[in-house]
């Protein structure tokens, strides 16, 4: 084996890339199709890259190691804070945007929430939710399976995240997020009311007046620690040395688990629906799990993790289609890969949408093939970061355990009463998710069974 020392380390700057035009840099490829920038670099450079966006250089690295090195054995010289700074004016200084200290404290008050006996008391409320909205999808037909989705981990969200219990309650909290985020998309970052980014904030600001509100009067009733949403168990956590999360964190908090607990969750199950409608042999066999496990009896929590082929399938959709392309931090101080020595100043972004798809990793990766995560196989164990799509190290996704629980409960509602079909709304769609053909508009045709 050779040991490069520091002085043969090469710059960041000899790194295969482009820096693009002045100042935009790549931007414009980047932000106009944000995954064909990735497959068409990552075909023409290979698993690390330059580049530079809106002034600042970055690189890329793919690949198993390259997340190992980012996610967890150099975690500390990066910031998530610079990698996700574009999402501040959404969900303020939340966890996202935390680093070292600040964000450990904070993940310690909020995993409670997120797991053990917490998980359990959120079953009854999402199924719930679930049967509500899928009972009528036989006599509609025809599906927009994004938009449904959206709609329907939205409504999970509010009730679960910001408290809301009435429908009049979910329906207007969801239109203000929903306003909210696309506001994301403006250019102009004018907080004025004839701008887009402007009535985003005026919603953001409802949706703050709306929390205080709810959180007054759950403090005024007292019993935080009994609660069965994530919004009273947050008001609730205390760690050791009696320190609590201030109103102001928690509605941040609430603010960005309502955006992640809903848009990628929404993605997966669409494309996972796409699957599993285009593979009627697995619809099959997912059936006659839960035949054998569940039977006639209503679904109950327990049954959820005696579902072994219905959790592959969830692991193959998100090798296939990780809700996330990429994630992204700042470089705090010169970090080593692959030979170079990348500067602080620099960011640096890993990709699981690529690292998915390595042949070193997975066989026939373009294959939907949940067996690849069966015993004697298990192909994800083949690198320990060889399956990125919820994170990994001390940024892993928080809700991981939330987001199996609530897609598994909609498949099991799905496979126990429809049978259907998957279909792109305006243009063919290849059998997985390639540079160039990718169609997001998703057409269910629901049959009852």
């Amino acid at each position: 084996m050779v040991v490069q020392t520091k002085a043969q380390l090469k710059s960041a700057e000899e790194m295969p890339g482009s820096y693009g035009l002045p100042y935009l840099g790549e931007a414009l490829e980047l932000f106009g199709d944000l995954e064909l920038f990735y497959w068409r670099r990552f075909g023409r450079y290979g698993s690390v890259f330059k580049t530079r966006i809106l002034g600042r250089k970055g690189a890329y690295l793919i690949g198993p190691d390259a997340n190992r090195v980012v996610l967890v054995e150099q975690a500390e010289h990066m910031s998530s804070e610079q990698g996700w700074a574009f999402l501040k004016p959404l969900f303020g200084k939340s966890i996202l945007l935390q680093d070292g200290e600040e964000h450990r404290a904070t993940r310690r008050l909020m995993y409670p929430a997120f797991h053990g006996k917490a998980i359990a008391t959120y079953f009854d409320t999402i199924q719930d939710v679930v049967q509500n909205f899928l009972k009528d999808w036989g006599e509609r037909g025809t599906i927009p399976l994004d938009s449904d989705f959206r709609k329907l981990t939205l409504s999970v969200a509010t009730r679960l995240f910001l408290g809301t219990q009435t429908q009049g309650e979910v329906e207007q909290t969801s239109k203000w997020f929903t306003q909210l985020m696309e506001s994301r998309l403006a250019l102009l970052k004018w907080d004025v009311p004839f701008t887009l980014y402007g009535r985003g904030q005026d919603d953001r600001r409802k949706l703050i007046a709306f929390l205080q509100k709810i959180i007054a009067e759950r403090q005024a009733a007292g019993n935080l620690q009994e609660s069965k949403d994530v919004l009273g168990l947050l008001l609730a956590a205390e760690d050791e040395d009696g320190n609590k999360l201030s109103e102001a964190q928690v509605i941040n908090e609430a603010l960005l688990l309502l955006f992640a607990g809903h848009e990628t969750t929404a993605t997966l199950l669409s494309w996972v629906l796409f699957e599993l409608g285009n593979h009627p042999q697995w619809r099959d066999r997912l059936r006659l799990e839960q035949a054998e496990v569940v039977g006639d009896a209503p679904l109950t929590l327990s049954h959820l993790k005696q579902l072994p082929q219905l959790t592959n399938v969830l692991k193959e959709g998100e090798r296939l289609y990780p809700p996330v392309f990429g994630f992204s931090r700042g470089v705090l101080k010169d970090i080593e890969y692959a030979g170079y020595r990348i500067p602080a100043g620099w960011f640096v972004t890993i990709s699981p949408m690529l690292t998915h798809r390595l042949p070193e990793l997975y066989a026939e990766p373009d294959r939907f093939d949940p067996d690849r995560f069966a015993p004697g196989r298990e192909e994800d164990k083949k690198h320990p970061l060889a399956l990125v799509g919820f994170g990994n190290g001390p940024h892993s996704c928080l809700g991981f355990e939330f987001a199996q629980m609530e897609m598994k409960i909609v498949l099991s509602y799905l496979l126990r009463h429809y049978d259907w079909t998957v279909t792109p709304e305006r243009s063919e769609i290849a059998p997985v998710r390639q540079p160039g053909k990718v169609e997001h508009s998703l057409r269910g045709h629901i049959k009852p069974l």
